[in-house]
């Protein structure tokens, strides 16, 4: 969803948000863009500027009681993320308000847009996590799906092969790379050239591992 399809008063709303951003009053920012994206979560634009807010006040991170209440927060999400993943984004808004870096809060938002087939706040979630610790192999490969699926299949092969140059045998960084070449062959139209998608896969020591999409 774009900011043009918000409902007027929200555009409004939102457009104090950046004035008072742009004048320092990060916490009226912050209050004002929370409550346009709890109105609409699904508003990539609203939770970027709203992230944007938050790193410019840089304020301090939860007490010991509060990273408690989160833990317990975001497991009880995790458990209801199948039947309730609208719920689990509510959970993550609320845990990141006060802990904008907050691991377990990212990755279960990722969770939830995805499966709520939201592509592009998935990849949002995952790479803000990526970015707070690019070492993770996990993380890492969390993004590169979330790419894929985004149709987005070139950065997820970088994903992979960047996983891969410090795991060379890091088996699930393996198939990403196997399944972002296919989808990067497929997409180029490819699968029949020579030095294509096949080619690609003899390299990766993955010949066997696809056979032809169906003809359409």
């Amino acid at each position: 969803m774009m900011i043009s399809a918000l409902a007027s008063r929200l555009q409004k709303q939102l457009e104090g948000a950046e004035l008072a951003l742009a004048q320092g009053r990060y916490e009226h920012a912050i209050t004002a863009a929370g409550a346009v994206l709890k109105e609409q979560p699904a508003c990539l634009p609203v939770r970027v500027f709203l992230r944007r807010a938050q790193l410019a006040h840089n304020r301090r991170g939860p007490n010991i009681f509060m990273r408690f209440r989160h833990s317990c927060q975001l497991r009880w999400a995790h458990a209801q993320l199948r039947r309730h993943p609208a719920r689990a984004v509510a959970v993550a808004d609320q845990v990141l308000q006060t802990a904008i870096n907050q691991p377990m809060a990212l990755g279960l938002l990722g969770r939830a847009a995805t499966a709520l087939g939201w592509s592009t706040t998935a990849i949002f979630a995952y790479d803000c996590a990526h970015l707070n610790r690019p070492h993770d192999a996990e993380l890492a490969l969390a993004l590169g799906h979330a790419l894929l699926a985004g149709q987005q299949a070139a950065p997820a092969l970088q994903v992979a092969e960047t996983v891969l140059q410090r795991q060379p045998h890091h088996v699930a960084a393996q198939h990403l790379r196997r399944q972002a070449a296919i989808a990067v062959a497929l997409a180029q139209g490819n699968w029949e050239a020579p030095g294509s998608y096949r080619e690609k896969l003899r390299d990766l020591g993955a010949t066997s591992a696809a056979s032809p999409p169906p003809l359409r």
